[in-house]
């Protein structure tokens, strides 16, 4: 059994962000145009309130995935186990896409299995 990371460190958060991919992935999978479409507005309203400031590089380098990337290309991005993968997840454009109810249930599974 692989040892769970110490309970709020970013390893931990790492590793619920990764689920939350994982589920994201799963709703790309099924319905990619709206994953897409969400992922693109939020995109737009994030680079114009962030326009010219240190965060605009990854807004910029997540466009250019979602315009360069198939679905299946993007999703082994989000759900990749390595820096590259945990550092484009750090910025995701894919907010919105789970509702408050998924993501508290994904939550309180995470935190079972970490308490476990």
């Amino acid at each position: 059994m692989k040892d769970r990371p110490p309970i709020g460190s970013q390893q931990e958060i790492d590793e619920l962000v990764l689920e939350y991919h994982r589920l994201i992935a799963a709703r790309l999978q099924d319905d990619p145009e709206t994953v897409i479409e969400r992922a693109r507005n939020n995109l737009k309203r994030w680079m114009a309130a962030h326009e010219g400031t240190g965060s605009a590089y990854a807004l910029e380098e997540w466009q250019s995935l979602l315009n360069n990337k198939t679905n299946q290309e993007l999703i082994q991005i989000i759900t990749e186990e390595s820096d590259n993968g945990q550092r484009l997840r750090s910025s995701t454009p894919f907010t919105g896409i789970l509702s408050a109810q998924e993501r508290n249930e994904l939550r309180a599974k995470h935190e079972e299995r970490t308490f476990l």
